[in-house]
This record gives C-alpha cells, sequence and structure tokens, in this order.
C-alpha cells in the first residue's frame, strides 16, 4: 500500500506542479525572447523582463529567481529607475521564497538605496515594506515593524494608497503574532476604513480572513466565522482564485476547532479544487496536510496517509518550509495510530529537525513528545527520558506564553462582550424610536381627519401618546440602568484581575532581585559581584514600573518624572553627599507604559555608567535629568552630569560597551527616537521622540 501512495505522489510531482502551467509557460518563454533579443527597443525589453519575472515569482520560485536576475540586470543597463526598483522587489521576493534570506536583505537594502538615491516614492514604500517582510520571516519583529511604519509614513506623505494599506495590513498582523490582538484590531479596523474610503475592494478579502484568526486566537469562533465568510463574498466578487483558497481553507481549519470534521472537510475539499484547477501548487500541499489531519481526526488512517504523502511530496519538492513541520507532525501521528513505529519515529525526526532551525516552540513541543514515546517502544530509554525532558521544558516555555495570552484574550472577550451588548440596547433603541415615530404620525394623521369632529377626542388622543412615551421611555431607562451596572462590574472585575498581573510580577521580580543580592553577598569574584549588582538594579527598575501600575490603577501610562525621582533615591542617594546635587526637573509627564520603562532603563544605564566612570572619590557629584513634551506629540529627555566625560572619539553607535549599546538599541529601536551625545562639560545625552 504504502509504494501505492508513493507511485501517486512521484504522479503529481511530474504532472502536476512540477513546472508552470502549459499555455502560461508558452506567453513566458514568447516575452523572454522579445526580452532578450537586441534589436527591440530597451523599453519594450524591460517591459518583456517584468512580465517574466511577475508571472513566475509567484508559482515557480526558481524559475522567478532566474528570470527575476536577468530582469535586474538588464535594468541597472538602462535609466529607467521605476523597473529597476521594480526588479529589486521581485528578487528579493524569490530569494526569499527560496530561503535565500542573506541574498534577500542585500539585494533589497541595494534595492532601497537606489530607490532614495533616485528620489522615487514608489519604490521607497514597496521596498521598506518588503525589507519589513523579510525581518518577519527572520523573526526580528521590531525591525520588521520599524520598516513597515516607515513604509506607512512614506506612502501617507506621498499620497501612495495601495501601499498605504499594505503597510497597515502587514502592521497588522505582527501585531496579531506577537499576541497583541487589541492593537492588532485597531489597525485592521484602521485598514478596512481607509480602503472604503478609497475604494481599495482588493485588499478588503485580506483584511477579513486576518480579522478571523484573530477571532479563532480570542475563541470568538462566530465572529470569527462570520468574518472568514465575508473574506470569501469578497474574493469570489474580485474573482480571487488565491485569496479564495486561503479563505475557504481557514473556515476548514476553524471547522477543526470546532470538532465539525465533516464541514471542515467539505471546506478543504472545495480549496482543493479550485487550487488544483488554478495550479495553486503552494495551497495545494497546505490543504492536502489539513485534509489528512482531518481524516485522522475520524480515524480514516488509509485516506489520512494518501493526503499527507502527496502534500509532504509536494512541500518537500518546491522547497517550501512554511507549514512542513506541521505536515511532518500529521504524517508522524498517522504512523503511530497505524502502529508503524519506525515511520512515525522518522517524521517526528524531521519535525523536530525543522522546528528547531526556525524555533518552532508548538512544533518542538509535539514533536519531542513523538520522539520520546516512540524511543519508548523502540525500548531506548535513555533518550526517550532525554526527550520526555524537552517536551516539558518547550510545554512549559508555551505555557507561560499562553498564561499571557489569556490575559489579553480576557480582556478582548470582554471588550467583544460589551460591544455586543452595546449593540443590542442600541437596536432596541431604534425599533423604539421607529415605533414612538410612527404612531405619531399616525396620531398626527388622526388628529387631521377628526379634529373638524371634536377637539376632546385629539385631547384624549395626544394624552394617551405622551403616557405612552413616558411608559416607555420608563421601560427604557431601567433596562439601561440594569445593563449599565452589568458593564460596571465586568469593568471592576477587569481592573481588579489586571492589578493582581502587576502585583505578582512585582513580587516576582523582588523574588529575582533578592536571589541576584543574595548571590552576590555569597561570591567572592569582583567581577561576578558587580555584574549579579547591575542586573539587581536592572530588575529594580524594571520592578518600579509594576509597582507605579499597581499603586496608581493606571495600567496604560505612568508619571515618567515621578518615576525618575525613584530610581534616582534607588541609585544615587546611597553615594550622595551634602555637596552633591542629583535633581530631576520638569513637570508631570504621562507616557506610555512600554516608553516609560525604556526611558528608565536609558537612565538607569546612564547613571550607573555616572557612578563607574565620571567622578574620583573627592569629586562634587552633580546630574541633571530632564523631559519635557515639545508640541503636541514630541518627547524630549536630557540627561548631563559634571564628570569626566567620554573618551575623545568615542561613537555610541559603535562602541562595545553593553549599557552604552543598551541605550541606544532602546533609543532607536524602542522609541523609534533620535540620540545625540556632547562632552562639552562633562558628559551630556539627548533623546528626541515620538509619544504612542
Amino acid at each position: 500500500m504504502k509504494l501505492i501512495y508513493i507511485l501517486i505522489a512521484l504522479f503529481f510531482t511530474t504532472t502536476s506542479y512540477a513546472q508552470v502551467d502549459q499555455k502560461k509557460q508558452r506567453a513566458i518563454d514568447s516575452s523572454h525572447h522579445v526580452a532578450i533579443n537586441p534589436k527591440n527597443s530597451i523599453d519594450v525589453r524591460l517591459k518583456a523582463y517584468k512580465y517574466c519575472a511577475w508571472k513566475t515569482i509567484y508559482v515557480d520560485f526558481n524559475q522567478g529567481l532566474k528570470h527575476s536576475i536577468a530582469f535586474l540586470e538588464f535594468a541597472k543597463t538602462s535609466s529607467d529607475y521605476k523597473m529597476t526598483s521594480k526588479a529589486y522587489h521581485y528578487l528579493g521576493h524569490s530569494q526569499m521564497m527560496l530561503g535565500l534570506f542573506d541574498e534577500a536583505s542585500k539585494t533589497l537594502q541595494e534595492g532601497l538605496d537606489n530607490a532614495i538615491k533616485n528620489n522615487y516614492h514608489n519604490g521607497i514604500a514597496e521596498l521598506n515594506g518588503d525589507l519589513g517582510n523579510l525581518n518577519n520571516s527572520l523573526g526580528n519583529s521590531e525591525l520588521a515593524l520599524a520598516y513597515h511604519y516607515k513604509s506607512l509614513e512614506h506612502s501617507q506623505t506621498y499620497n501612495l494608497r495601495i501601499e498605504y494599506a499594505r503597510a497597515q495590513i502587514n502592521i497588522g498582523e505582527i501585531y496579531e503574532a506577537q499576541g497583541k490582538y487589541k492593537l492588532s484590531i485597531e489597525t485592521f479596523e484602521e485598514a478596512l476604513n481607509y480602503c472604503h474610503i478609497n475604494k481599495l475592494v482588493g485588499f478588503k478579502s485580506s483584511i477579513y480572513e486576518s480579522l478571523g484568526d484573530i477571532n479563532l486566537s480570542i475563541k470568538e469562533y462566530k465572529t470569527a466565522e462570520k468574518n472568514y465568510t465575508t473574506a470569501v463574498d469578497y474574493a469570489k466578487r474580485l474573482n480571487n482564485n488565491n485569496r479564495l483558497i486561503h479563505s475557504l481553507n481557514k473556515l476548514g481549519e476553524l471547522h477543526i476547532v470546532l470538532n465539525n470534521l465533516i464541514t471542515a472537510s467539505a471546506y478543504f475539499k472545495q480549496a482543493l479544487h479550485i487550487a488544483t484547477t488554478r495550479k495553486a501548487y503552494v495551497s495545494q500541499a497546505k490543504i492536502r496536510a489539513n485534509l489528512a489531519h482531518t481524516y485522522l481526526l475520524q480515524n480514516d488512517t488509509r485516506s489520512a496517509l494518501e493526503y499527507i504523502s502527496l502534500a509532504i511530496n509536494q512541500f518537500e519538492n518546491l522547497k517550501i518550509k512554511d507549514d512542513l513541520d506541521k505536515a511532518y507532525i500529521i504524517a508522524a501521528n498517522i504512523y503511530s495510530k497505524r502502529n508503524q513505529i519506525s515511520e512515525s519515529h522518522n517524521y517526528y525526526q524531521k519535525a523536530y529537525h525543522l522546528a528547531k532551525e526556525s524555533n518552532l516552540l508548538q512544533t518542538l513541543k509535539l514533536a519531542s513528545e513523538g520522539l520520546a514515546l516512540t524511543h519508548e517502544k523502540r525500548g531506548d530509554l535513555l533518550n526517550s527520558v532525554k526527550y520526555h525532558k524537552e517536551f516539558n521544558t518547550y510545554n512549559n516555555k508555551i505555557r507561560d506564553e499562553e498564561d499571557i495570552k489569556d490575559i489579553i484574550r480576557l480582556d478582548l472577550q470582554d471588550t467583544y462582550k460589551q460591544k455586543s451588548f452595546k449593540d443590542s440596547i442600541n437596536k432596541v433603541n431604534e425599533i423604539k424610536q421607529l415605533q414612538f415615530e410612527y404612531n405619531k404620525k399616525e396620531e398626527r394623521s388622526k388628529l387631521k381627519n377628526y379634529i373638524a369632529i371634536t377637539s376632546i377626542l385629539a385631547l384624549i388622543l395626544i394624552v394617551l401618546c405622551i403616557t405612552y412615551y413616558y411608559f416607555e421611555n420608563k421601560k427604557t431607562a431601567a433596562v439601561l440602568a440594569a445593563k449599565n451596572k452589568a458593564i460596571k462590574a465586568a469593568l471592576k472585575d477587569k481592573e481588579i484581575l489586571l492589578k493582581e498581573v502587576h502585583h505578582r510580577v512585582k513580587n516576582n521580580m523582588q523574588v529575582v532581585s533578592s536571589i541576584l543580592y543574595l548571590k552576590s553577598k555569597s561570591t567572592e569574584d569582583d567581577v561576578t559581584k558587580e555584574a549579579l549588582s547591575d542586573s539587581k538594579k536592572r530588575i529594580d527598575a524594571m520592578q518600579l514600573v509594576h509597582q507605579k501600575m499597581y499603586q496608581k490603577g493606571n495600567y496604560q501610562q505612568i508619571d515618567v518624572l515621578e518615576y525618575f525621582n525613584d530610581i534616582v533615591n534607588l541609585l544615587l542617594k546611597p553615594i550622595q553627599s551634602p555637596e552633591d546635587r542629583f535633581e530631576v526637573h520638569g513637570k508631570v509627564l504621562w507616557l506610555d507604559v512600554e516608553q516609560a520603562q525604556a526611558l528608565g532603563f536609558i537612565l538607569h544605564e546612564l547613571i550607573a555608567n555616572s557612578i563607574k566612570h565620571a567622578w574620583g572619590k573627592t569629586d562634587h557629584k552633580q546630574v541633571d535629568i530632564r523631559a519635557a513634551k515639545i508640541g503636541t506629540n514630541t518627547i524630549t529627555f536630557n540627561y548631563t552630569d559634571n564628570g569626566k566625560g567620554l573618551p575623545e572619539r568615542f561613537n555610541i553607535e559603535t562602541t562595545k560597551s553593553f549599557g552604552m549599546k543598551l541605550v541606544y538599541s532602546l533609543s532607536t529601536r524602542q522609541l523609534l527616537g533620535k540620540i545625540k551625545t556632547n562632552n562639552a562639560n562633562g558628559f551630556a545625552l539627548n533623546i528626541t521622540f515620538n509619544a504612542r
């Protein structure tokens, strides 16, 4: 039976996805002849090269790479900077799809430099977005966000509507991957509104699908199904088959979660039919893996094995790593169910190595658990124990992440309930208002018809209307009062939960600080003792933020000047003599918690640096710290001391000092600000950034 599956897989490999569709391939080959013919004009040849690259980079990555290289080489010989920018974009995409990340980074950065040099705004926005996608694939989500925000700002400045919408969607997807669901939903809703205003209907299917993914993550299944169905409708309306395949596949995955396996299977088969018809080979592999999973859950291991064999063959032949780890796990589980331990072990091993390369915790957890069980069945208890330990490690890491995400889910579910509740109240009020207006019109009509008969009857009717209105309003007010009470109770529960979280975080940090202190006291090595002491002080600085939030009851912002005074008291008061002066200047300044914490880390490192290097034992010490808001959104932070200053050729961007490296990284990457140093009278540092 296994031989039959292999033969089927080989048949599909050679006939279905080894090359581009014959009709398209003929058009590509024809365009390639036009492109390489020197008798044709440069403009005609550039368009032909562009067509070849565009038609291959999404379906045949190796052919796409070849055509993109040729396109770029020829574009560089021309003066058409727009075509050159597009060629860099295509080549970088092809290299990314083939896992050539170093080459892709070099290509895209070179393309961005070229676009900036030629002041080509579309290219600048597009290539910043490409670099964002590349860094996101490499796991550098913060750097990816920085690139996407650059693309967003550039698109907004020069009214590049498509690139602006694309940047918003990319930012929303990164926030979703980071578990920042609230930020992600807000970003996607802004993108949806922007697309509606600017009539960019093509992006709506993608946005609704992403909103469905978030709903699925926070277990709002009905809303997820509604959003996925809307994504399907938009994809059908625009005849966008790739998006239609994705959305149908998502609906299938949702119904697996809901244990509606027959419905899930129907959605997967519908998606597979379209993917096969349209020769969307990457999608075919992913859908077949999902179908295999569905059949496995239904205990139909024969069908499951047939689909997973085809899926893995496609993944490996097309060199697709995305979701290949999941396919290996499904195959391992199928063979385990069939009691074929050797095959099951091999696929667990493949999934483990692939997940190890990309640090995929969920797959590492499942693969290590499977390897532990297969080693146990084979009598290899030593390796079984080893993988059991790894399973526990990965399981604990995932559980810690899930605990944090559960708090976010609770908050968002509460928001959804309040929104649903508010919508229902508004609906009731609208109906009552319509009913009242209708009755009022009827009464006016009757009044006009019978005013000649009797004025008394008209008066009675008016009184009845007023009475009816009074009692209806009274009922509505009672309903609203009860609902408001429920909302207040829910908000109070949320605040208690948040307060408890920050209290526990503060206590845990206090425990870590105490352990570091005890360890520093018990060691005799000065370097180790100093490192432990520095780490303790950094933990103490972090602890102060959570203490402020816990004390003030404000979990979004803190007063940075009060926070700075606490850090000064923590670090400088113990060494202060009567002649020394340590001052924090400025008025009350509330900042976002993440930005305030970043400033706290920066201040901690600067003070620690001054204590270690700025003064001699008998020197008079002076430190001035200032933070203020300039205009509506700009924050400026200044730190000065009267010490010896920095070395003459000191460069904060290239310094090897860990503390100053941390200051530069936090200033430019987390705060997205600008940093300046001055050595005129002692040491001075200035950071300018925008408040969130």
